[in-house]
């Protein structure tokens, strides 16, 4: 990273810093901040490579401490980066979703994802946070405030991604049927010749890492549904990096060393 910082547009990241500062967060914080996500960022893939790689790795932080700051500051950098597809698996119940997409609407998209679907016009939209400083080079949203994943929905909205000159972003329930549908939907359009989505370098945030994604059956027999999906999820892209965060590690790093296709503790 520190070789490639030099060729790096922070536009995203210079966004959301002024957000931070706006919003009363004290300077050093956001020092600190800038700090650790580089640090994250340092040791994930770069999506800049013509070559497959993958990453795995868990980001631990006390309970109320800024997780969701700090992961939506990484996701701004890892945009700038060169990332072009986002998923952020949020909560496993919709308030927590539908609130973890308002932050990313006003930390990294710069538009209400809710009130732009309501009025449905391509004028109409919604300007909030970031986007009061800059609103260009909007990131394309396939999920809003109002709802998770939805496959119709999202092939309407696949006319706006435009060849991935901008980043596109989902944050979706930590659930198996959306799991499933996004699947579905992934490899309907890599069926019909849409390859441009799976080659693209994707980053995958899955939030309270704890909860749900450990697989608590046989590791390689059976293993957990939702566990099982963020996996396939992930041998979908050649290029993917996957990031745990939570404050209660324990369960995610008492994995069996010797399972090494599992999550952690890799």
């Amino acid at each position: 990273l520190d070789d490639a910082k030099a060729s790096i547009n922070p536009f995203y990241w210079d966004r959301y810093k002024k957000l931070l500062l706006q919003n009363g967060l004290p300077k050093d914080v956001v020092i600190s901040t800038d700090t650790v996500t580089d640090k994250i960022l340092s040791r994930l893939g770069n999506p800049n490579k013509n070559v497959a790689w993958d990453r795995r790795g868990m980001v631990v932080g006390h309970v109320q401490s800024g997780k969701t700051a700090n992961y939506t500051g990484l996701i701004c950098k890892a945009a700038d980066a060169g990332y072009r597809l986002i998923i952020v698996i949020a909560g496993i119940h919709n308030n927590l979703r539908n609130q973890t997409q308002a932050r990313i609407d006003e930390g990294f998209i710069g538009r209400d994802t809710g009130r732009s679907q309501e009025t449905n016009k391509g004028n109409a939209k919604h300007v909030i946070g970031v986007g009061r400083f800059d609103a260009s080079n909007t990131p394309v949203s396939l999920t809003n405030t109002l709802r998770d994943f939805n496959k119709a929905t999202a092939s309407t909205n696949t006319s706006e991604i435009d060849s991935y000159k901008v980043p596109v972003v989902l944050v979706i329930k930590k659930n198996h049927r959306t799991l499933a549908n996004l699947l579905d939907w992934l490899k309907d359009n890599s069926a019909r010749g849409d390859q441009l989505m799976i080659d693209q370098p994707m980053l995958l945030i899955d939030d309270e890492a704890d909860n749900a994604s450990i697989n608590t059956k046989k590791p390689n027999f059976d293993p957990s549904t939702i566990n099982r999906l963020v996996k396939e999820l992930l041998s979908l892209f050649d290029k993917n990096a996957y990031i745990g965060y939570t404050a209660t590690p324990f369960a995610n790093v008492l994995i069996d060393v010797e399972n090494t296709e599992d999550l952690f503790p890799r």
